[in-house]
């Protein structure tokens, strides 16, 4: 059992209520996380908030794909529980987006709702907003009713709200930057593993059901660690007490994640069943394992995004150097302070050989490390061929969450006392709330500094405006030179998802189709079936006896063979044909001079920034012709 010392520090001294001066605080906390957002990304006027805050940046090029997620759930193409069949993709049949599950199909839902009210751009921004709010709310309550005084669960959620995590994630990553629901986990956790532990129908029972079931409907990598800790938690408190009831309420949590994950995969498991398994759509490689665990040392290097120099110097060195990769692990300096902590007091406590001392948060952040440290048993399972969970540096949040709850909790005791031990002296409270006030101001200050990032510079918002609006320009020509749901066969055939070219991001061909109102495009349907074959054939019969022509730094393509591709395509009912020229060593220069010996000799139409073609085959015939 734990030391009176320890449960003084993880166990709250009585449940607490939110009150009007709670809800007045988490005003303040959403006004100055709101603040800290717009800062971030650069958000203060209308036309900012119609941009996204990244586009084609290669480390954040999968944004296109979020924002074609939300197209197609703001066009009606993207239930919960339904099969997904994106009419405008993967003609001329429609594209399957079942093969690969999506468990977070409601927070999808949630941002095609905002896109398709606000527009793509603003809905994502907003969204993206809303998750950080979500985030600082919910912190500062958990704290709160784990036993946290207002000012400390303030500087918590201010923290948590504007983790680094968050900012790095964004707005490319647009479910795994809704981590709202992590400071519940806390509460499941410590009900589980401490006193008599959760009674089976209790109102503590049915919230951890509820969180559990939120949990199973969002990231699985989350509900991983929901259900890691909470059945560690029932064991261990099982093989202390030899309490049934308390490990088998433990069970029910773990059960009602279970069920929620289940729900989200009908989806994909009834058109499994349907049309049979697809082993190549979801494709996780070991190494990824091993690249993307989490990383100790990632927890304390700054983003290169920082707003202090140094620290911005210091961090690019670092990332130049290691050859693994991170997605924001930083804990920012409150959360190191924090961190350090939880250490130094479950140190404290071996030393004096009173292991039963060491903060049961300490234990917690002990499992995730030795789980999905790089190397660690995430790594192991992954040797037998279970990679689900590639990417262990996402858990650096969940740390985040548990050491920012635990120093909440020392500060709040540390004053309680400090308030008893003035009232039984005689003595006024005032200077201990003076130095906590200074305290909190001070830390706020500290995290607004050192969380915030950097935002985009004037050139870098003044390109992604000049991509964006290449883009839908050229998305209006097309659609005004070709005919009312045209097809267009789209070059170098790319397969979806996670699959780049050189030269060319994974989802870059779903660009034209974020601004289109009834064109139809030949990308965009789940990779590994049978089906979806025909463009790889149709692309190698164009390359068949291609050369390079070294005089004139372009590919010489076979004239007949081009000639038999786009008859190909016309049978099919193709209009156009769209050329991401940076798919091409040359170009595409050598492909537009085969379609000109060809007699298509209409100049293409092209995107302002010169890396979008496309070649009529069909032109649009006038109204009365």
């Amino acid at each position: 059992m734990q030391s009176t010392h320890a449960a003084a520090i993880s166990t709250p001294p009585g449940q607490t209520r939110l009150t009007r001066l709670d809800a007045a605080a988490i005003a303040v906390l959403l006004v100055a996380t709101t603040l800290g957002w717009c800062a971030a990304f650069g958000k203060w006027t209308a036309a900012d908030w119609g941009r996204p805050a990244a586009y084609l940046e290669p480390d954040k090029a999968d944004v296109v794909h979020a924002l074609a997620t939300m197209k197609a759930g703001a066009d009606g193409q993207f239930w919960p529980f339904a099969w997904k069949q994106v009419g405008e993709l993967n003609a001329p049949f429609t594209a399957n987006w079942n093969d690969w599950p999506m468990i977070e199909e409601f927070q999808v839902l949630f941002l095609a709702l905002l896109g398709r009210i606000f527009g793509l751009f603003a809905g994502l921004n907003l969204g993206m907003l809303v998750a950080q709010l979500l985030a600082a709310t919910t912190f500062y309550a958990t704290a709160r009713v784990s036993g946290c005084l207002r000012i400390w669960s303030f500087v918590g959620g201010l923290a948590y709200g504007l983790a680094p995590f968050i900012f790095a994630q964004s707005p490319f990553h647009i479910t795994t930057v809704f981590v709202w629901h992590v400071p519940l986990f806390l509460l499941v956790w410590q009900w589980v593993a401490t006193g008599p532990g959760i009674a089976w129908g209790s109102s503590q029972f049915w919230f951890a059901i509820t969180v559990a079931f939120i949990t199973g409907l969002q990231s699985p990598y989350f509900t991983n660690v929901l259900c890691q800790l909470t059945l560690l938690g029932g064991l261990v408190h099982f093989w202390r007490n030899r309490s049934w009831p308390a490990l088998k309420s433990a069970l029910a949590v773990i059960a009602a994640a279970a069920i929620a994950f289940a729900l989200m995969n009908l989806d994909t498991w009834t058109y499994r069943l349907a049309h049979g398994p697809n082993p190549g759509a979801l494709v996780r490689e070991y190494k990824w394992l091993e690249i993307y665990g989490l990383k100790l040392v990632d927890l304390v290097i700054p983003p290169v995004t920082h707003r202090a120099e140094p620290f911005a110097a210091f961090a690019a060195a670092h990332r130049a150097a290691a050859p693994l990769i991170d997605e924001g692990s930083y804990l920012g300096l409150v959360g190191i302070a924090a961190f350090g902590l939880l250490i130094a007091a479950s140190v404290a406590a071996l030393v004096r050989g009173r292991a039963e001392d060491v903060p049961l948060e300490a234990w917690q952040v002990l499992w995730i490390v030795l789980a999905f440290t790089t190397g660690g048993l995430n790594a192991i399972l992954g040797a037998f061929g279970f990679t689900l969970f590639r990417t262990g540096c996402r858990y650096s949040i969940v740390i985040l969450a548990i050491v920012l709850i635990y120093a909440a909790r020392r500060l709040s005791e540390w004053q309680r006392r400090a308030e008893a031990r003035a009232a039984a002296a005689g003595r006024p409270g005032d200077m201990i709330q003076i130095a906590t006030l200074t305290a909190t101001a001070a830390f706020a200050a500290v995290i607004l500094f050192d969380q915030v990032p950097r935002p985009p510079t004037a050139e870098q918002r003044a390109t992604i405006a000049r991509q964006v609006e290449a883009d839908r320009e050229f998305t209006a020509t097309m659609e005004a030179a070709l005919p009312q749901a045209a097809m267009i066969f789209q070059l170098p055939v790319m397969e979806f998802p996670e699959s780049p070219l050189p030269g060319i991001p994974s989802y870059d061909h779903f660009r034209p189709y974020l601004y289109s109102k009834q064109l139809r495009y030949s990308f965009g349907s789940m990779k590994g079936r049978e089906r979806e074959q025909w463009q790889q054939r149709l692309q190698n019969t164009l390359f068949t006896n291609a050369t390079p022509d070294q005089e004139a730094q372009k590919i010489r393509f076979n004239t007949n063979n081009v000639r038999r591709a786009v008859d190909e395509l016309k049978k099919l009912g193709f209009a156009a044909v769209s050329i991401n020229r940076n798919g091409f060593p040359d170009r595409g220069k050598g492909l537009e001079e085969a379609f000109l010996e060809l007699g298509y000799d209409t100049p293409p139409l092209r995107n302002a920034t010169g890396d979008l073609a496309c070649i009529v085959l069909e032109p649009h015939a006038p109204a009365g012709k």
